[in-house]
């Protein structure tokens, strides 16, 4: 019998599978105890106080160069999906090993690549994008594929408005299909280190220095979500200081994320998804822990701006703060010998760790084909009309809705906000077409604003998917009676994404049928949610 074709588990390298378990006292795994006990004798002891955790991959970067049967460097201009302004190259100056550890350097300097990344059905080489920065991003991708365990990584992250960097995984085979529905882990991410915090609770002076823990899954983008949760040193300090160690504990059905061995946030398959298209073309619900039961990869990259950090603190890229470096010591994978196959038995847990709730799996909806046919469609009136649900973004856990009852209306849509950050959106799972909507139509409701912040706006948005986005301003009662508002789809579409400027919502491609975003802490209810010709 073949033991390592006949028992999967939890490990991957090229194409071979294998289970260090199954392997004791062959060469593979021989080769990779001489290795350990060749490096830093405190890779041996990084077990955070349990021998349960078995190391079975590792990179301490003792080598002259960067060692490719580990590490795979992309090459494209592509700029992440979300208008980063780096070019990923395998030059030395990128990236590098000096004294132990790699160093990726985002440097300011114009670059010429391809314009999509290797993965990408699409790609070719000759089709180019010139970008005013480089970097590098290195991945495992079919050198190392990993299936539940630890995963540890010591970094010194780069400060300054406009730098990203980040510690991640995605699925090497994308089973349930492409991003977000086979699933991302985010095991640390940052943001423009150093400079003024835009924390909802930030003091004044306060700067940066939250890292991200974060789940991507759902649907196929844009019908995506996410969920996670920030950490701040307990000491006061910046990841941007010295070497912290970044960490998830991985197993079946559930998500542990830990810095310098805090365990500070966990995600279940109680709170994530998977919804994607079978052989028949239906839609189908992911079952078990999906999408997080695959192989996953291992990525390291530095990035330069994108609509995340070019939108938040300071906002832009600081060229000043270039060339910015991520130093990595180290990189250290474990296996759970008690359970390898579900990775269950060896948590390191804290009662303190944040639950992070995630998301329920919508509703799987059948669109009428008469919905969004003018001259009249009805949205909400006592409740959400059936071929939509309620979705939010809510990254900070700063905004809510509920359906409320009031007297004289019966029950009536509440968005209440405490931050500046997120938006309740009313989705229908598929694409609508609002080309009949665009010359007469509008969108008609009644609204009472129960409170706002002083300089707060309420936004109206049609969505085709980040960023191709427009919003619009709604002027707000300055009482709390019911108001009346009506705001036509063509004034809508004329404006475009405050957030990603240039960019605009396609009228026969919308997503997400409208987007209610309080600016700034907002109390409002809405009622009578139409489209109306006029």
């Amino acid at each position: 019998m073949n033991l390592i074709n006949s028992k999967r588990k939890m490990f991957r390298i090229g194409a071979l599978t294998f289970s260090t378990a199954l392997l004791i006292g062959c060469q593979l795994e021989d080769s990779v105890e001489k290795e350990a006990a060749t490096e830093d004798a405190a890779a041996e002891d990084a077990t955070t106080g349990t021998t349960e955790w078995q190391l079975i991959w590792q990179d301490e970067f003792n080598t002259a160069e960067i060692d490719l049967s580990k590490w795979d460097l992309e090459e494209n201009c592509w700029g992440g999906g979300n208008n980063e302004q780096q070019c990923y190259t395998d030059q030395e100056s990128n990236a590098y090993i000096e004294d132990g550890v790699l160093y990726i350097t985002a440097i300011n300097e114009s670059y010429t690549g391809a314009s999509a990344n290797e993965d990408d059905a699409s790609y070719d080489s000759s089709n180019t994008t010139t970008l005013p920065y480089t970097s590098a991003r290195l991945r495992t991708k079919n050198l190392a594929d990993f299936k539940y365990g630890r995963f540890e990584i010591s970094a010194k992250l780069p400060s300054g408005q406009g730098t990203w960097p980040a510690i991640w995984m995605l699925p090497t085979d994308y089973v349930y299909g492409t991003w977000a529905a086979s699933g991302e882990i985010d095991i640390m991410e940052a943001v423009n280190l150093g400079t003024d915090s835009d924390a909802s609770d930030a003091q004044s002076g306060e700067t940066e220095r939250r890292v991200y823990g974060t789940l991507h899954y759902g649907e196929t983008w844009p019908d995506n979500v996410y969920s996670g949760t920030n950490y701040e040193l307990a000491d006061g300090s910046s990841p941007a200081d010295d070497f912290h160690e970044y960490a998830i504990e991985w197993e079946e059905g559930e998500i542990r994320w830990y810095v310098d061995d805090v365990h500070y946030a966990t995600q279940t398959s109680d709170g994530w998804y998977t919804q994607y298209e079978d052989e028949n073309g239906d839609t189908v619900n992911g079952t078990g822990a999906a999408p997080f039961d695959e192989y996953f990869h291992i990525i390291m990259n530095l990035a330069v701006g994108g609509d995340w950090a070019a939108n938040v603190n300071d906002t832009g890229i600081d060229s000043s703060a270039f060339p910015a470096q991520m130093a990595v010591d180290y990189v250290r994978v474990y296996e759970c010998s008690i359970d390898a196959t579900s990775g269950t038995g060896c948590a390191t847990e804290s009662a303190d760790a944040e639950l992070v709730s995630g998301y329920e799996a919508p509703e799987i909806i059948t669109v009428d084909d008469d919905f969004l046919s003018p001259p009249l469609t009805m949205i909400y009136e006592d409740s959400l009309d059936d071929n939509l649900y309620f979705q939010s973004y809510n990254p900070d856990g700063t905004i809510s809705y509920s359906e409320v009852a009031v007297d004289d209306r019966g029950t009536v849509l509440q968005i209440d906000k405490t931050g500046t950050t997120g938006n309740v959106y009313l989705a229908t799972g598929t694409e609508a077409d609002f080309s009949d909507w665009k010359e007469d139509g509008a969108v008609v409701f009644d609204m009472r604003v129960l409170s706002s912040a002083d300089d707060a706006e309420f936004l109206i948005k049609l969505d085709s998917g980040w960023p191709y986005v427009s919003d619009y301003s709604v002027d707000l009662p300055t009482g709390t009676d019911w108001v009346e508002t009506t705001i036509m789809i063509s004034d809508i579409l004329a404006s475009d994404n405050r957030y990603s400027a240039g960019n605009y919502a396609d009228i026969s491609s919308i997503v997400n049928l409208l987007v209610f975003e309080p600016t700034d802490a907002m109390s409002i209810q809405l009622d009578n949610i139409r489209l109306e010709e006029q």
